[in-house]
């Protein structure tokens, strides 16, 4: 379980949630900004964070970090990894696929041909692969199965030529409530781990961590 704490965890605290959440078990933290990823490492967490966005070369101390995971979302950032990269020490990511959400990611149809690339950089290390559904939280599941047959070849596809990848996700809140085929060996939880379903409708599992509490100062 990967679990998504961007933007101040929803509103509920970074530092406070991913300190809780550390203690009951969850693998590590997703977050979309470096920033994040900072707050996280000065607060003195220790599991894996994987940073979300764009890599970004300011910062690029920051990959170096042994709990720290940047994102590939094309080509050109193979080339940065490869130019501030250590040839002596390899740097940990999760290729991105875009499978159909048409944001950020790989093309789906380049995907081969950049894990190809991978398989000849010493100083990448391709942990994991992964995308993102675009509708999963719609009753027409069609879009979302559409996606996750893509994903599947992209399994195929990083088991065969990077064969050292450990995790694949692509479930998201939604994924994970309604889509057990889609859970593979990791998911990223979001707005529901907050106890808020992203379905529309209520969750009997769910409940928010989150009360707004004040006095009666008029009837």
């Amino acid at each position: 379980v990967m679990v998504v704490v961007k933007a101040n965890a929803y509103g509920h605290g970074i530092v406070e949630i991913a300190q809780s959440l550390e203690n009951e078990g969850v693998h590590g933290f997703c977050v979309a900004l470096t920033v994040e990823a900072k707050e996280l490492i000065g607060s003195k967490i220790k599991n894996p964070i994987l940073h979300l966005g764009r890599i970004s070369k300011k910062p690029f101390e920051l990959y170096k970090s042994p709990q720290v995971r940047c994102t590939i979302n094309s080509i050109e950032d193979v080339f940065t990894l490869e130019k501030y990269g250590n040839k002596n020490e390899s740097l940990i990511v999760h290729l991105k696929i875009d499978t159909g959400m048409g944001r950020m990611g790989v093309l789906f149809q380049e995907a081969e041909s950049i894990m190809k690339v991978l398989e000849n950089v010493s100083c990448i290390q391709v942990e994991g692969v992964y995308s993102h559904f675009s509708t999963a939280e719609e009753s027409d599941t069609q879009y979302r199965d559409w996606q996750l047959k893509r994903f599947q070849k992209v399994v195929t596809m990083a088991n065969d030529i990077l064969p050292e990848t450990k995790y694949f996700h692509i479930a998201n809140s939604a994924g994970i409530l309604n889509c057990p085929d889609a859970h593979f060996n990791m998911v990223r939880p979001g707005i529901s781990l907050y106890g808020v379903s992203s379905l529309g409708r209520v969750h009997e599992h769910l409940k928010p961590v989150m009360r707004m509490k004040a006095p009666v100062v008029m009837v």
